[in-house]
């Protein structure tokens, strides 16, 4: 019924009018499954216990409803009237009536489930089935009255649930069992919150993309989503129906884990054939129902079709953890499906529209099938290991708990990690068969399209081979340990040189970061969680730049994109301390970081050589001039900061690593840095590396000093000259353009910050704002300055300043501290990661007082790596105690202990 109403109002609304109708559909959707906070799987575990128990539960689940359902969809509301961008395009009369149905959506789910609890499951089905009915007499009938239109739909929609609502209520004060124990409200949240994540990615992801759709792509892409929604959902009702089912069956002890996995196949397979079916005929009967308009649709359903198939096998194996009272795997493989799901969605979506919303949809629920598998596989493994328990069909209790004690989630993992070696895997989850199935996937992917598409151009050749690379680099990076972070530290200077500009980019960088962090958990590593105060800082000071690019001076949000690319500049603060922590694979990654730095002041050095020797009848400041701005060259700043951060560690190294050889390379490694630097031509670079190299040899005897002094100043007449000329301009004389420039610029930037000090004035609006307080102060032309192309003051602290206030000042700072203090402790500890730690902040602060390199992501990436490497926990080690000094006795009695001896000695000899 729910399809026949959907067909008719998307042929008689047309593909905006669908859209619309969508938008305001899945907006209370959204807010009741954000809001329900697990208490609808409470409601089905506890309700059955006793009638007062279930009395209680209805009780709570109305005022639950009204309060903070209605108290969300307010909030809603307000944030709307102030920017009405979250409106998500509804006018806010609709929106208001799309509010009005969130408490009425929440209280029939909490009711809904209560039932199912209590055993009244075909109570249940017969009322769900009351909206459905009243929403399709609606439609049908609004058609026939030609009054068919988004909000009338909509009305018809919320008359069925206020119908359904009430039928619920009605049906709650029948007695179905005794009197008992009312339900402890400690235990009922307990297992709410647990329950609820899980949840929330299964049944929300589908529906939040409808609005993320829409802020990304548009109304037309909503439509084509929301045709093919009903077929995702619908891919649901196997395994969700055989999870009900198990449930219960594995707490009795009627299924085991064999059972199980005999069950997750069946399913499995039943998914496949009907995902085969349906998207056979998709293509033939989109059309058909649904128009012509709506074609598109079946691409978005083709997209979302293999991520649903493996989730329905994820499914019943998450049902046979949540019995068995292991949910660490499920929350782990929840938690990193979502992130997948939500970078990809913001990855895609602007570019391919609802395809790729289906796309993201599909790898987030691989994902999550992927890790559910490998948890599932651990726990078939401590469940054998487990002395054997009578299974009773009759039996409605628990099994026993072990012996050993209350389980919690931390001494469940402990087992799962400890329970059987790891090459002793199951075949269905080895690496091998998993490398084999994604190559076969890959393939598969290349036939199709040359099967159906055009023929074939040597870009298209080209752009198959790098796909196929892409594929086998991240399959590496899933199943070869550490080798995501090798490939993250080789990526960072790639990304900085002519080739790897293009190759490397933000969006790639950061899928790169999320492959690195489901690949620790498919190996079955844990993640480097951070501590608790970093993590809360990082998360606030990130969530409030991102909503601060979103909504403060943004009037096009969806053409602008800036809270979208300020998420991705800040991914390696977010996913970079999860994928890396101190130890010998950092330390090994580091040193494929330096040197890939070195690879690259090489061919810096050639360059810039290449460039000096051919413009010989230019001035030594024009031919640098030229070197900096000729066509494809890298950003020499960051290529500068990426020379000092690699110098700060192998500086370091220097000194820790072994005699011969090994310090050879090494001090090889800091000449070329060294050169790179210099041959870079970035001046805030210069004085950047002396103030490194100053503060590396202070902290040394006074001969290195001077050793490391009369050497710069042997290699500097070597230096060429535009080299000399570039320096020279830091050391006096009236400054060029580029200089005056950039002084006005700072003197903008601290104008913004005058007129706007707490917030700023958004991420990325310094363009839009700067003619307003530019004032041209030097010798130059005012008209050539292209003040829309000028988004930063061309010095991070004031960008921070002026585009984010003194907030986002605090919060940037109060990063940097933690990392210094992380250095110093490492120091203290007399860990060497500490000083190059150390060493590079310094360098990289200094380059950001005359750029942003730190808004750079690889750069930025690049710190974190370094920082990370440092071990401040070693400074609170305890130090051993040195042994104990026999006791000293006082003088006197020391006297006349040797007097006493030395009279029996005497008496002694006498005798």
């Amino acid at each position: 019924m729910s399809f026949a109403a959907g067909v008719i109002a998307a042929r008689d609304l047309g593909v905006q009018g669908r859209a619309t109708f969508a938008v305001m559909i899945s907006v209370p959707t959204v807010l009741s499954i954000v809001a329900v906070l697990g208490m609808d799987n409470a409601n089905a575990r506890f309700a059955g216990t006793s009638h007062t128990a279930f009395r209680q539960i209805v009780r709570w689940s109305v005022v639950f409803s009204l309060v903070p359902g209605s108290a969300l969809a307010g909030l809603w509301l307000l944030v709307g009237r102030l920017w009405p961008v979250a409106l998500l395009g509804v006018p806010f009369g609709s929106a208001v009536a799309a509010a009005v149905m969130c408490p009425v959506t929440l209280l029939t789910t909490l009711l809904g489930t209560a039932e199912i609890g209590r055993g009244r499951v075909r109570t249940y089905n017969l009322v769900s089935s009351v909206p459905a009915v009243c929403h399709l007499v609606g439609v049908c009938g609004l058609l026939a009255a030609g009054s068919l239109t988004p909000m009338s739909c909509f009305l018809s929609a919320l008359a069925g649930q206020l119908l359904c609502a009430g039928t619920l209520l009605i049906a709650a004060t029948a007695r179905v069992h005794d009197d008992g124990e009312p339900v402890s409200a400690r235990t009922f949240g307990s297992f709410a919150i647990k329950a609820y994540l899980p949840n929330l990615i299964h049944y929300g992801l589908l529906r939040l993309d409808v609005p993320v759709i829409q802020l990304l792509a548009g109304a037309s892409a909503v439509a084509m989503y929301a045709v093919a929604l009903p077929l995702a959902e619908a891919m649901f009702l196997l395994p969700s129906a055989v999870a009900l089912v198990m449930f219960p069956a594995v707490t009795s002890g009627a299924v085991d884990a064999r059972a199980a996995a005999r069950i997750a196949r069946t399913v499995f397979a039943a998914a496949a054939v009907s995902a085969a079916v349906a998207a056979a005929l998709a293509p033939v009967l989109i059309p058909a129902v649904y128009g012509r308009p709506y074609f598109g649709a079946v691409h978005v359903i083709w997209a979302m079709l293999p991520g649903l198939v493996l989730f329905s096998m994820g499914r019943s194996l998450q049902a046979y953890l949540a019995a068995a009272d292991l949910l660490r795997p499920v929350i782990a493989a929840t938690v990193i499906g979502a992130i997948v799901n939500v970078v990809l969605l913001a990855v895609l979506t602007p570019r391919y529209a609802a395809v790729g919303a289906g796309a993201a949809d599909s790898a987030g629920y691989l994902v999550f099938a992927v890790l559910i598998g490998r948890g599932a596989r651990l726990g078939f493994r401590v469940r054998r290991r487990r002395p054997a328990e009578p299974a009773t069909l009759g039996r409605r209790t628990a099994p026993a708990r072990p012996s050993t004690g209350r389980r919690s989630v931390k001494t469940v993992g402990d087992r799962l990690r400890g329970a059987y070696p790891r090459q002793a895997g199951s075949l269905v989850f080895s690496r091998v068969p998993m490398a084999a199935a994604g190559l076969v996937t890959v393939a598969g992917a290349g036939c199709v399209a040359v099967a159906y598409g055009p023929a074939l151009s040597p870009a298209d050749v080209v752009g198959a081979l790098g796909a196929v690379g892409a594929a086998i680099l991240v399959l590496a990076c899933l199943l070869v340990p550490d080798a995501g972070l090798y490939v993250l530290a080789a990526a960072i200077p790639l990304s900085q040189s002519d080739a790897g500009t293009s190759l490397i980019s933000p969006r790639r960088l950061a899928a790169l970061m999320v492959v690195c962090l489901v690949g620790r958990v498919v190996r079955g590593r844990e993640i480097a969680w951070p501590k608790l105060i970093g993590t809360l800082i990082t998360v606030g000071t990130v969530g409030y730049l991102v909503a601060a690019g979103a909504v403060i001076g943004d009037d096009d949000l969806l053409g602008a994109g800036s809270w979208q690319y300020l998420l991705l500049v800040c991914a390696p603060l977010l996913l970079v301390p999860l994928i890396a922590g101190p130890g010998p694979a950092l330390d090994r990654a580091l040193l494929v970081f330096c040197c890939g730095s070195v690879i690259l002041a090489l061919i810096e050095i050639v360059q810039a050589g290449s460039v000096f020797a051919m413009k010989g009848d230019l001035t030594p400041a024009d031919t640098a001039v030229l070197a900096i701005t000729q066509e494809g060259a890298a950003n020499h700043n960051a290529v500068g900061a990426l020379f000092v951060m690699a110098a700060a560690v192998l500086l370091r190294r220097c000194s820790a690593v072994r005699r011969g050889l090994p310090r050879l390379a090494t001090g090889a490694g800091v000449v070329t840095l060294a050169l790179g630097v210099a041959y870079s031509l970035s001046r805030e670079a210069y004085l950047a590396g002396i103030a490194v190299i100053a503060l590396y040899a202070a902290r040394r005897s006074l001969r290195g000093v001077l050793a490391l002094g009369v050497g710069a100043a042997c290699l500097v007449p070597l230096l060429p000259a535009a080299i000399a000329a570039r320096f020279g301009s830091i050391l006096g004389g009236a400054p060029d353009a580029n200089s005056a420039v950039r002084i006005d610029l700072w003197s903008s930037a601290l104008r913004m910050f005058e007129a706007h000090p707490v917030f700023g004035v958004g991420y990325l609006n310094f363009a839009d704002q700067l003619p307003a307080y530019y004032r041209a102060t030097g010798d130059y032309e005012v008209m050539f300055l292209q003040l829309p192309l000028l988004e930063f003051a061309h010095n991070t602290y004031l960008t921070v300043l002026s585009q984010t206030g003194l907030v986002g000042a605090v919060g940037v700072g109060s990063l940097a501290v933690l990392g210094v203090r992380r250095a110093r402790r490492a120091i203290r500890s007399g860990d060497p990661a500490g000083e190059a730690a150390l060493l590079a902040m310094i360098g990289v602060g200094i380059c950001s007082l005359f750029g942003e390199v730190l808004l750079v992501p690889p750069l930025l990436a690049g710190l974190m790596l370094i920082i990370l490497a440092a071990r401040p926990g070693a400074a609170e080690a305890p130090t051993p105690l040195p042994p104990p000094a026999p006791p000293r006795l006082p003088a006197p009695v020391l006297a006349s202990v040797s007097v006493s001896v030395a009279a029996r000695a005497s008496a002694a000899v006498a005798r």
